[in-house]
């Protein structure tokens, strides 16, 4: 029987791709009649300025641990690289949003790379929200971290 390792040779790679494929929440903003924004997975109909993000993020709280005591952010840093599309992304969404951000480039400053190494960055955007750390971009939980920080 030829056929049962010749399935398994075919089925395997295709199974291990199904099952590793990612997958990407997809987050819209849109803009009501009255000109408020909102945020969510679908959009209704025939809303306006619909726009659509996606990505996955990590978020991790880099205080003392002591949730009770987190002060809103003063502002909102953002490590990013000149090629990357989520980073542009989130610079997008920030300025949208009218939300004031320090971009922090750490392919072109030495100083921004010397923080990125030291805060354990893997990867751009980083995204600092007060206490609050974001690994990659999503808009929604973006959204909840400004939010929280009362921005």
């Amino acid at each position: 029987m030829k056929t049962l390792p010749l399935l398994r040779w075919l089925l395997l790679p295709l199974l291990t791709w199904a099952l590793c494929a990612p997958a990407g929440a997809e987050v819209y903003r849109w803009t009501d009649a009255d000109g408020k924004p909102h945020f969510g997975d679908k959009p209704p109909a025939g809303a306006k300025g619909v726009e659509s993000f996606q990505g996955k993020a990590a978020v991790s709280f880099m205080g003392d641990g002591n949730a009770a005591v987190k002060k809103p952010a003063a502002k909102v840093r953002l490590f990013v690289t000149q090629a990357c599309p989520y980073c542009k992304k989130a610079k997008a969404y920030l300025r949208q949003r009218g939300t004031p951000f320090e971009e922090l480039d750490v392919e072109t400053s030495r100083s921004a790379k010397a923080e990125y190494d030291q805060l354990g960055g893997r990867g751009v955007p980083v995204i600092l929200v007060g206490q609050q750390r974001m690994e990659g971009f999503d808009a929604g939980g973006l959204e909840s971290l400004l939010v929280d920080a009362g921005l």
